[in-house]
Parts: structure tokens; C-alpha cells; sequence
């Protein structure tokens, strides 16, 4: 990706976020919010909630110092760099919610959460931790000259799982009860809004030699 590029890229989703906090203190999305909610809630017994309840836990703090952990033993240079990114999001995350202070749903949640809602920070997680992980998947495959039609067939499927997890713990922060939909729509744009900042930063910035990219 181009510097020039990424810059836009940057600018463009800052202003999307920024319309999106606007909107969402003007209650623009409250009839979307309450009409997605009311069918999520349809889905609600037993099982499902267990099933939910798990995929969410991929997005809490003990989640992601685990991931940050594992990819520090695995690889202490980049793992460093791609903690310190993830870490980072949360803390962004957090400075959002602050910003923003939208009171979680007025409805009987599954779950308990004390902090503000918008935007969510498991899908922003997601996000961020999705995007490292296809990032890193289709950049070896660059680097692999080698790389045949079952290589590509392989990193597309670890690109839908990895896509199918995120959107699920997405989902289930709407069924148990504790985002509106519009606080998932706000993560996802900060966290893709992340992204591009710390690609910018790592790659054209610091030019870290383990995240190649076209410098200018």
C-alpha cells in the first residue's frame, strides 16, 4: 500500500468515525438499534447463551494478554510490535468510551459490564487482532514465491474463519444484551481506523523491517 494511500484511508475512516459519534448522540440509530436487538432477542434460551458467553471471552482482557503473551514467546520482535498495537486499540477503546459516554442498553443483559457502550471495544478488538493476524497471513504468501493455488485456497479459508469468529463474538455482544448495534458499527470503524494508523506508523514512520511495505 502507497503512503498516500494510507493517508486517505486514514482521513476518510476518522471522518466516518466522527459521524458516527455524532449520530449516535443525536439517537439517529436508536430504531435500527431497538429492530436488531429485538430479533437478536428472539434467538435467546439456554444453549445459545452458553454458546455466546464463550465467543465473547475472546475479547476480553485476559483473551487478549494471552494472545500477546503467545506471540511474544513465538516471535519476540514482532510480537512486541503487535502487542504493543493491540494493547494500544484497548486503551483507545477506553479514551472513546469516556469521550462519547453512551450508557449501555436499558434492557436485562446476560452479561454485567460497568463501562460506557459506544464504540465496542470486543469488536474493536476484533478487528484489530483479525486484521494482524490476514495481514501477517497474506504477507508470507507474498514473501513465498512458491506460494501455489492451494497455498491461496488455504489462506482464504483461514481468512473466513478468522472473519466468521470475529462477526460472532460481534453478534454476541448484541444478544447478551450489552451494545446497541451501532456501538458494533463504531468498532469496527475504530478498530479498522487503528489499523491503518499503526500500518502507517510501523511501515512508513519507523520502517520496521518486519512490516514491508512500499515507502515513499
Amino acid at each position: 500500500m502507497k503512503k498516500r494511500t494510507n493517508i486517505i484511508i486514514i482521513i476518510v475512516l476518522a471522518i466516518i468515525l466522527l459521524l458516527e459519534i455524532v449520530l449516535v448522540k443525536l439517537g439517529v440509530f436508536n430504531t435500527i438499534d431497538n429492530f436488531i436487538y429485538s430479533h437478536a432477542s428472539k434467538i435467546i434460551n439456554n444453549t445459545n447463551t452458553l454458546i455466546f458467553r464463550g465467543f465473547s471471552v475472546l475479547g476480553t482482557e485476559i483473551f487478549i494478554l494471552f494472545f500477546c503473551l503467545i506471540w511474544i514467546i513465538l516471535n519476540k520482535s514482532r510480537g512486541v510490535a503487535i502487542s504493543v498495537v493491540v494493547l494500544a486499540s484497548t486503551l483507545l477503546n477506553q479514551v472513546l468510551k469516556i469521550i462519547v459516554r453512551r450508557p449501555r442498553p436499558n434492557i436485562n443483559p446476560l452479561a454485567v459490564e460497568n463501562s460506557f457502550s459506544f464504540p465496542s471495544g470486543h469488536t474493536m478488538i476484533m478487528v484489530v487482532i483479525g486484521g494482524i493476524l490476514i495481514y501477517l497471513l497474506w504477507q508470507k504468501r507474498g514473501d513465498n514465491a512458491k506460494c501455489n493455488t492451494k497455498c491461496i485456497a488455504r489462506n482464504i479459508i483461514l481468512t473466513v474463519i478468522i472473519c466468521l469468529i470475529a462477526i460472532t463474538v460481534m453478534f454476541s455482544r448484541i444478544y447478551l444484551g450489552v451494545h446497541y448495534f451501532s456501538d458494533i458499527i463504531g468498532g469496527i470503524t475504530s478498530g479498522l481506523l487503528f489499523l491503518f494508523i499503526s500500518y502507517y506508523y510501523y511501515t512508513f514512520k519507523f520502517k520496521v523491517p518486519y512490516y514491508p511495505g512500499k515507502r515513499k
